[in-house]
């Protein structure tokens, strides 16, 4: 590598840099209503439950005490496994159990409530898929405290500012406290994730339509060649069931960028949170979605085919995407889906995409 490329690397490294801090306020703490105990309540879920200890009320009791006092406000925390950090509260105006029927469910993939962020999910613990069952079924509530532990394989959508796509391993608790009526989703990425590989969106953000590569780096221009990794990733979602309406909160630490430089912000978390309430939102709270129960019959009678099946399905959905990134120019994105894009997709992804397809057309506004 010549002197000057290794130069102009660095000259377009450090303007990066600038750009993505410019603006952006630096991490505070949560301020002088944060609950005394919130710190060694994250360590005992992060750390503690996450490996096998009992989860203990009273130490979690400071997180949910935030949730509720905090209804759908956004802000800063204090910084955690040396990552900036934000929460975002909202409502869902759902009652407990279907949300959660919803939201951890085998037969629900994830990629079908919040399309906006994950591409798959996918938990690589035996058993601990169909374990989260015990969360939603009848009776309801469960009697006792249940813990649901694994690991899980999530890989992203594509960042809308750099276009990076990540895949990472990551460890999971989900903890049902019945006192409290409280499900708290705890997320932690033991080490970097994968090398980030280039996605496109396709047509408006809204829609969460995205086109992937097998090709390393990012999409913004001047960033073509980066090896990008998210480094800390951190999350502690908290269900609170209200009657109807469930009380939601969600906890957020990230590093992320390369060469060992982290170029995500306290600012950058906040938006994130932002924009995954508003959509997630939109979803669950679309007049035409359809009940978990459905949802479920349909995942079956998809995973019944065979892949050739799934594929053909599949292709007058691939063809809408090429319409759209006609419309858009997207000349990256036509190259990859008029190459046999659906023979590029696994099973699951198969299915995700058709049950999308069938959602879409259900929550459509008529």
């Amino acid at each position: 590598m010549s002197v000057l490329f290794r130069d102009k690397r660095g000259w377009v490294r450090g303007l990066i840099l600038f750009l993505f801090c410019l603006g952006a306020r630096p991490a505070t703490a949560l301020g002088p209503h944060a609950p005394p105990d919130f710190e060694r309540a994250v360590e005992h879920l992060c750390r503690e439950v996450l490996h096998g200890h009992d989860p203990d009320p009273a130490r979690i009791a400071p997180i949910i005490a935030h949730v509720r006092a905090h209804g759908d406000t956004s802000g800063a925390l204090p910084r955690y496994s040396d990552a900036p950090g934000a929460y975002q509260g909202f409502a869902i105006d759902m009652p407990m159990q279907r949300l959660l029927r919803y939201l951890y469910n085998p037969e629900i993939p994830q990629e079908l409530i919040k399309p906006f962020s994950i591409r798959s999910s996918v938990w690589t613990t035996q058993g601990s898929a169909e374990e989260q069952r015990r969360l939603w079924a009848d009776p309801w509530p469960p009697a006792g405290t249940e813990v649901v532990r694994g690991e899980q394989y999530d890989r992203t959508t594509a960042e809308l500012s750099t276009g990076g796509c990540y895949g990472m391993q990551l460890k999971r608790a989900l903890v049902f406290l019945p006192d409290d009526k409280a499900l708290l989703s705890v997320s932690v990425q033991p080490g970097p994730s994968e090398v980030g590989t280039r996605g496109y969106l396709v047509g408006r953000d809204q829609d969460s339509r995205y086109v992937y590569s097998d090709e390393e780096g990012l999409t913004k221009t001047g960033l073509g060649w980066v090896s990008s990794r998210i480094q800390t990733n951190v999350s502690i979602g908290v269900y609170l069931g209200e009657g109807r309406v469930v009380r939601s909160g969600v906890f957020q630490w990230m590093r992320a960028g390369w060469s060992g430089l982290s170029v995500v912000k306290e600012s950058h978390i906040k938006a994130s949170l932002v924009r995954y309430r508003e959509r997630i939102g939109a979803i669950l709270h679309a007049p035409g979605l359809p009940a978990p129960e459905d949802l479920e019959a349909l995942f079956r009678a998809l995973d019944a085919k065979s892949d050739e099946e799934l594929r053909r399905e599949a292709q007058p959905i691939v063809a809408e995407y090429i319409e759209a990134a006609e419309r858009d120019r997207n000349r990256a994105a036509l190259k990859i889906l008029k190459n046999d894009y659906a023979r590029r997709l696994d099973r699951a992804e198969l299915i995700g995409l058709l049950m999308r397809d069938r959602l879409e057309d259900s929550v459509r506004p008529q």
